[in-house]
């Protein structure tokens, strides 16, 4: 049950699953199903860092990584990638996120969360996304933890 970035410790007779920085009881993770999340960036660092700090979180079993809208519509259309959850990047070449959340949003079979992670502050931004299907808006934030923090969350919701 342990991989490179995890292990499982017994503290006071409870198991707990320990990423790099926290301890969660094990009864949390129990009956959740890992996810597969798609990553629409265009950001080589961006992405880079996004997967990083996914590959902590126990419930993350995969991250695909797109570089823009088109290329993910194909990974998804092909039956390439049966995403969980997608995090989505507005500012994208080819197809933007909002054009995406659109699509995503109009699927009838194989729906899936939508969550915008973004540089954006703006809050047309962020009702323009929840208008379009987002489940969630997340601005990126400056700090690494700040960012797990958020990424945590919104993949509890999933």
């Amino acid at each position: 049950m342990s991989s490179p970035t995890s292990s499982v410790s017994a503290t006071s007779g409870n198991w707990f699953f320990r990423g790099q920085s926290s301890l969660k009881p094990a009864q949390e993770l129990i009956g959740k199903k890992k996810i597969r999340v798609l990553l629409i960036e265009d950001d080589e660092a961006d992405a880079y860092l996004v997967k990083n700090v996914l590959a902590d979180n126990p419930r993350v079993k995969e991250v695909v990584i797109a570089r823009d809208g088109v290329l993910a519509l194909e990974l998804i259309n092909g039956g390439h990638v049966k995403p969980d959850l997608a995090l989505i990047d507005l500012h994208l070449p080819l197809k933007d996120g909002f054009a995406l959340l659109t699509h995503f949003a109009m699927r009838k079979q194989d729906w899936f969360p939508s969550v915008v992670l973004t540089s954006s502050r703006s809050k047309a931004d962020a009702m323009r996304s929840m208008t379009r299907g987002a489940i969630g808006f997340v601005t990126k934030p400056l700090s690494i933890a700040k960012l797990k923090e958020a990424l945590n969350r919104e993949i509890s919701r999933v």
